[in-house]
């Protein structure tokens, strides 16, 4: 149901009727193409093609929407992908280090990569095709047939590129990957909510290759994320959102995708962030979170 209803060429998707998206409370315009909008959901398809006042008027109010986050949305629309925001600057963090009055700012282990199990050693292939063949009735090996004077030619001809490290595309590419961060005063708060809240949009408008492509991009973003002391509350408020915004747990015990990705993460990482202060506050928050957390420390048995 929540798959993208129709396709269309790129010559129709341009040519389809322009719908306007008044967003947040400056009422930002944006302008997009009905069918690109129309592609991604049956919510966005009835909302363009229903007949009701929206969709003759051409245009909708989201009111409570960040721009940002809907940009992003927009920006899936065309490309399938979104850009990744920068992260911000931590000045307090810088200050306390420069003043003294910070913990160890030693860099945080990187991400454990599993080493690279060992080749195999080549097993010597048995050669069984000439087996009870008299010597002279084996074949001959075939006589190497001499290069043309085009090979050099063609080489040359395949191995031609014509694009360049600074394409369009590739700047594109690198800007919708997900990022790392290197320093304990990287803030990397608007990049995972980002992830987060185009989640719950998409959770909220049925577009569900684009809340798999948030939960996708967050992940890649978690494995990489070195968990600074300093950025533990990062986390913290990635998780009091997933549990402020995220649908609640369903009757058979099911989570949230979101709630599921982000609590295992603390889990995984509940000897660095166990001992900081934003999360003691979180736990004293309560709520759905506390528990599914004490179920994922007591089903992995860390001894807590």
């Amino acid at each position: 149901m929540g798959e993208p209803p129709t396709t269309c060429s790129f010559e129709e998707l341009v040519q389809s009727k322009l719908f306007t998206f008044y967003v947040g409370t400056e009422k930002r315009a944006f302008v997009v193409h009905s069918k690109a909008i129309a592609a991604t959901s049956w919510y966005f398809h009835a909302l363009v093609n229903n007949g009701m006042a929206q969709s003759q008027e051409g245009s909708v109010e989201y009111p409570d929407m960040d721009p940002g986050d809907f940009a992003r949305y927009v920006e899936y629309a065309y490309r399938y992908d979104y850009t990744v925001p920068l992260p911000g600057i931590d000045r307090a963090a810088r200050s306390n280090v420069i003043n003294g009055n910070a913990h160890s700012c030693e860099d945080a282990p990187s991400p454990a990569e599993p080493e690279p199990e060992p080749e195999p050693e080549p097993v010597q292939e048995l050669e069984t095709e000439d087996w009870g063949v008299p010597s002279w009735a084996k074949r001959k090996p075939a006589k190497r047939k001499p290069a043309k004077r085009t090979d050099a030619l063609r080489k040359r001809f395949d191995e031609r590129s014509y694009l360049t490290p600074l394409e369009p595309k590739t700047a594109m590419l690198i800007d919708q990957m997900p990022k790392s961060n290197i320093t304990f005063e990287q803030d990397f708060t608007r990049i995972f909510l980002a992830h987060a809240r185009l989640y719950t949009f998409a959770c909220m408008r049925l577009v569900d290759p684009l809340k798999r492509l948030t939960l996708q991009k967050l992940h890649q973003t978690l494995r990489g994320f070195k968990l600074y002391k300093q950025r533990v509350g990062d986390v913290v408020e990635l998780a009091r959102y997933a549990y402020d915004h995220g649908e609640n747990r369903k009757s058979d015990g099911t989570i949230d995708e979101l709630r599921k990705l982000v609590v295992e993460y603390i889990a995984c990482e509940v000897s660095t962030i166990g001992k900081h202060e934003a999360f003691m506050l979180l736990l004293q928050e309560g709520g759905e979170f506390v528990a599914d957390f004490w179920r994922i420390i007591a089903d992995v048995n860390l001894g807590l």
